[in-house]
Protein backbone atom coordinates (compact mmCIF):
# COMPACT_ATOMS: atom_id res chain seq x y z
CA UNK A 1 0.00 0.00 0.00
CA UNK A 2 2.23 3.39 -0.76
CA UNK A 3 2.10 5.31 2.50
CA UNK A 4 0.50 8.66 1.07
CA UNK A 5 -2.76 6.66 0.65
CA UNK A 6 -2.77 6.64 4.31
CA UNK A 7 -3.40 10.09 4.05
CA UNK A 8 -6.95 9.42 3.95
CA UNK A 9 -8.00 7.48 7.26
CA UNK A 10 -5.55 9.80 9.42
CA UNK A 11 -7.94 12.73 8.21
CA UNK A 12 -11.00 10.27 8.81
CA UNK A 13 -9.73 9.70 11.86
CA UNK A 14 -9.35 13.36 13.02
CA UNK A 15 -12.85 14.49 11.81
CA UNK A 16 -14.33 12.05 13.89
CA UNK A 17 -12.40 13.22 16.74
CA UNK A 18 -13.60 17.37 16.53
CA UNK A 19 -16.96 16.59 14.94
CA UNK A 20 -18.35 13.57 16.78
CA UNK A 21 -19.76 15.53 19.81
CA UNK A 22 -18.91 12.79 22.93
CA UNK A 23 -15.50 13.48 21.63
CA UNK A 24 -14.65 16.77 20.14
CA UNK A 25 -15.63 18.57 23.52
CA UNK A 26 -12.82 16.43 25.30
CA UNK A 27 -10.01 16.81 22.69
CA UNK A 28 -10.85 20.63 22.61
CA UNK A 29 -8.95 20.24 26.00
CA UNK A 30 -5.96 18.34 24.74
CA UNK A 31 -2.72 19.63 23.33
CA UNK A 32 -2.15 19.68 20.03
CA UNK A 33 0.50 16.66 19.92
CA UNK A 34 -2.08 14.49 21.91
CA UNK A 35 -4.79 15.56 19.46
CA UNK A 36 -2.56 14.14 16.51
CA UNK A 37 -1.53 11.09 18.16
CA UNK A 38 -5.56 10.25 18.54
CA UNK A 39 -6.23 11.03 15.10
CA UNK A 40 -3.62 8.19 14.23
CA UNK A 41 -5.75 5.98 16.55
CA UNK A 42 -8.57 6.25 15.67
CA UNK A 43 -7.34 6.46 11.89
CA UNK A 44 -5.77 2.94 12.55
CA UNK A 45 -9.10 1.71 13.56
CA UNK A 46 -11.14 3.20 10.75
CA UNK A 47 -8.94 1.58 8.25
CA UNK A 48 -8.68 -1.46 9.91
CA UNK A 49 -13.22 -1.49 9.58
CA UNK A 50 -12.74 -0.46 6.23
CA UNK A 51 -10.72 -3.63 5.25
CA UNK A 52 -12.99 -5.50 7.44
CA UNK A 53 -16.21 -4.02 4.80
CA UNK A 54 -14.44 -4.14 2.03
CA UNK A 55 -13.87 -8.38 2.51
CA UNK A 56 -17.35 -8.79 3.50
CA UNK A 57 -18.40 -6.78 -0.11
CA UNK A 58 -16.35 -9.17 -1.88
CA UNK A 59 -17.71 -12.12 -0.81
CA UNK A 60 -21.42 -11.09 -1.11
CA UNK A 61 -20.74 -8.92 -3.97
CA UNK A 62 -17.57 -9.80 -5.81
CA UNK A 63 -18.83 -8.46 -9.35
CA UNK A 64 -19.95 -5.19 -8.24
CA UNK A 65 -17.51 -4.44 -6.26
CA UNK A 66 -14.85 -5.37 -9.53
CA UNK A 67 -16.75 -2.57 -11.23
CA UNK A 68 -16.70 -0.04 -8.82
CA UNK A 69 -13.35 -0.35 -8.55
CA UNK A 70 -13.19 0.32 -12.18
CA UNK A 71 -14.59 3.53 -11.96
CA UNK A 72 -12.44 5.38 -9.17
CA UNK A 73 -10.57 7.97 -10.77
CA UNK A 74 -6.53 6.59 -9.31
CA UNK A 75 -6.05 3.16 -9.84
CA UNK A 76 -3.81 2.37 -7.47
CA UNK A 77 -3.78 -0.67 -4.91
CA UNK A 78 -6.05 -0.02 -1.56
CA UNK A 79 -7.11 3.09 -2.85
CA UNK A 80 -10.61 2.47 -2.59
CA UNK A 81 -10.56 1.30 0.87
CA UNK A 82 -8.51 4.49 2.30
CA UNK A 83 -10.72 6.74 0.24
CA UNK A 84 -13.94 4.87 1.69
CA UNK A 85 -12.54 5.69 5.25
CA UNK A 86 -12.67 8.92 4.96
CA UNK A 87 -16.14 8.58 3.17
CA UNK A 88 -17.23 6.37 6.26
CA UNK A 89 -15.70 8.53 8.94
CA UNK A 90 -18.02 11.89 7.62
CA UNK A 91 -21.03 9.97 6.98
CA UNK A 92 -21.18 7.70 10.43
CA UNK A 93 -20.31 10.94 12.34
CA UNK A 94 -22.48 13.41 10.81
CA UNK A 95 -25.49 10.66 10.99
CA UNK A 96 -24.73 10.18 14.76
CA UNK A 97 -24.75 13.45 15.36
CA UNK A 98 -28.12 13.50 14.57
CA UNK A 99 -29.11 11.05 17.70
CA UNK A 100 -26.89 13.02 20.51
CA UNK A 101 -27.94 15.73 22.40
CA UNK A 102 -25.39 18.93 22.08
CA UNK A 103 -25.42 20.16 25.59
CA UNK A 104 -25.75 16.63 27.17
CA UNK A 105 -22.33 16.00 25.25
CA UNK A 106 -21.13 18.79 26.54
CA UNK A 107 -22.10 18.19 30.32
CA UNK A 108 -20.40 14.62 29.94
CA UNK A 109 -17.16 16.25 28.80
CA UNK A 110 -16.77 18.51 31.50
CA UNK A 111 -17.71 15.99 34.07
CA UNK A 112 -14.81 13.59 32.79
CA UNK A 113 -12.52 16.14 31.68
CA UNK A 114 -13.45 19.99 33.09
CA UNK A 115 -11.14 22.00 35.37
CA UNK A 116 -12.75 23.40 38.27
CA UNK A 117 -13.44 26.84 36.87
CA UNK A 118 -15.48 24.71 33.55
CA UNK A 119 -17.30 22.73 36.50
CA UNK A 120 -18.42 26.00 38.15
CA UNK A 121 -20.19 27.73 34.95
CA UNK A 122 -21.00 23.72 33.85
CA UNK A 123 -23.26 23.84 37.46
CA UNK A 124 -24.76 27.51 36.62
CA UNK A 125 -25.84 27.31 33.27
CA UNK A 126 -27.07 23.23 33.43
CA UNK A 127 -28.61 23.25 37.40
CA UNK A 128 -29.07 26.89 37.58
CA UNK A 129 -26.96 27.77 40.19
CA UNK A 130 -26.18 31.35 41.05
CA UNK A 131 -22.06 32.38 40.53
CA UNK A 132 -20.56 35.74 41.93
CA UNK A 133 -18.18 36.64 39.48
CA UNK A 134 -15.50 38.88 41.37
CA UNK A 135 -13.73 40.98 38.72
CA UNK A 136 -10.21 42.09 39.11
CA UNK A 137 -11.08 45.70 39.60
CA UNK A 138 -13.28 44.75 42.86
CA UNK A 139 -16.58 44.71 40.55
CA UNK A 140 -18.82 41.44 40.85
CA UNK A 141 -21.69 40.22 39.02
CA UNK A 142 -23.87 37.50 40.67
CA UNK A 143 -26.09 35.65 38.36
CA UNK A 144 -26.60 32.60 36.15
CA UNK A 145 -23.92 31.41 33.33
CA UNK A 146 -26.26 31.58 29.83
CA UNK A 147 -23.45 30.11 27.37
CA UNK A 148 -20.49 27.91 28.33
CA UNK A 149 -17.45 29.05 26.04
CA UNK A 150 -15.34 26.68 24.37
CA UNK A 151 -12.35 26.07 26.06
CA UNK A 152 -9.38 27.65 24.00
CA UNK A 153 -11.65 28.82 21.83
CA UNK A 154 -13.13 31.88 23.26
CA UNK A 155 -12.20 34.01 26.56
CA UNK A 156 -15.59 35.55 27.30
CA UNK A 157 -18.02 34.11 29.63
CA UNK A 158 -22.02 35.26 29.21
CA UNK A 159 -24.13 35.47 31.99
CA UNK A 160 -27.38 36.64 32.94
CA UNK A 161 -26.54 39.06 36.04
CA UNK A 162 -29.24 39.07 39.02
CA UNK A 163 -26.74 41.95 41.44
CA UNK A 164 -23.76 43.57 40.80
CA UNK A 165 -21.87 45.68 42.83
CA UNK A 166 -18.33 46.06 44.25
CA UNK A 167 -16.08 44.93 46.93
CA UNK A 168 -14.87 47.35 49.75
CA UNK A 169 -11.33 48.24 49.86
CA UNK A 170 -10.49 47.30 53.70
CA UNK A 171 -12.34 44.43 54.29
CA UNK A 172 -13.50 42.48 50.79
CA UNK A 173 -17.07 42.74 52.08
CA UNK A 174 -19.61 43.02 49.27
CA UNK A 175 -21.77 46.03 48.22
CA UNK A 176 -25.09 45.87 46.37
CA UNK A 177 -25.60 48.51 43.55
CA UNK A 178 -27.82 47.13 41.51
CA UNK A 179 -30.42 44.80 41.58
CA UNK A 180 -31.15 43.54 37.73
CA UNK A 181 -34.53 40.91 39.14
CA UNK A 182 -36.82 43.84 39.56
CA UNK A 183 -36.15 44.84 35.59
CA UNK A 184 -36.54 41.75 34.71
CA UNK A 185 -39.73 41.32 36.69
CA UNK A 186 -40.96 44.75 34.53
CA UNK A 187 -40.63 43.07 31.32
CA UNK A 188 -42.54 40.71 32.16
CA UNK A 189 -45.39 42.94 33.61
CA UNK A 190 -45.78 45.12 31.11
CA UNK A 191 -45.74 42.02 28.07
CA UNK A 192 -42.13 42.93 26.41
CA UNK A 193 -41.41 39.46 26.85
CA UNK A 194 -43.10 36.41 27.22
CA UNK A 195 -40.96 34.45 29.83
CA UNK A 196 -37.65 34.83 30.76
CA UNK A 197 -35.89 33.21 28.60
CA UNK A 198 -36.83 35.67 25.88
CA UNK A 199 -34.82 38.33 28.09
CA UNK A 200 -32.10 40.55 25.87
CA UNK A 201 -30.04 41.42 29.37
CA UNK A 202 -26.47 39.17 28.75
CA UNK A 203 -23.55 40.70 30.41
CA UNK A 204 -20.18 39.58 28.87
CA UNK A 205 -17.36 38.66 31.45
CA UNK A 206 -13.53 38.69 30.09
CA UNK A 207 -12.58 35.33 31.79
CA UNK A 208 -9.06 36.62 32.09
CA UNK A 209 -10.26 39.91 34.12
CA UNK A 210 -11.84 37.26 36.58
CA UNK A 211 -10.28 37.24 39.79
CA UNK A 212 -12.61 34.33 41.61
CA UNK A 213 -15.63 32.35 40.91
CA UNK A 214 -18.10 30.43 43.76
CA UNK A 215 -21.33 29.84 44.84
CA UNK A 216 -23.39 32.42 46.44
CA UNK A 217 -26.69 31.64 46.48
CA UNK A 218 -27.63 32.46 50.39
CA UNK A 219 -26.41 36.18 49.98
CA UNK A 220 -28.86 36.38 47.20
CA UNK A 221 -31.91 35.02 48.44
CA UNK A 222 -31.16 37.54 51.56
CA UNK A 223 -30.97 40.10 49.17
CA UNK A 224 -34.05 39.35 47.54
CA UNK A 225 -36.30 38.83 50.56
CA UNK A 226 -35.47 42.10 51.43
CA UNK A 227 -36.12 43.64 48.68
CA UNK A 228 -39.22 41.99 48.24
CA UNK A 229 -40.21 43.42 51.43
CA UNK A 230 -39.39 46.90 50.32
CA UNK A 231 -41.21 46.40 46.92
CA UNK A 232 -43.71 43.44 46.71
CA UNK A 233 -44.05 42.57 43.07
CA UNK A 234 -45.79 39.90 42.02
CA UNK A 235 -43.39 39.46 39.08
CA UNK A 236 -40.52 39.31 41.45
CA UNK A 237 -41.82 36.56 42.98
CA UNK A 238 -42.59 34.82 39.81
CA UNK A 239 -38.25 35.49 39.23
CA UNK A 240 -37.65 34.22 42.94
CA UNK A 241 -39.43 31.15 42.31
CA UNK A 242 -38.03 30.65 38.59
CA UNK A 243 -34.36 30.68 39.43
CA UNK A 244 -34.17 29.88 43.06
CA UNK A 245 -36.58 26.91 43.66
Amino acid sequence: MPFNLLLFPLVGGYYILIRFRYLRYVQYRLESQRILLNSAFAGILLLGACFILRAIFIAIWPETVEQLSKLLPIHAPYFGTTSLSLLVAVAATEIANLFINRLKAIKRAIATSGNEFELLLSSSFFDAHLLQFTMDSGKFYIGWVKELPKPFTTSYIRITPAFSGYRKADDKELVFTTQYLTVYASYIEDGSVANTDELKTDLVLKADKINSISFLIWICITALIRHKKKHPNPFSDYIFSRFLF
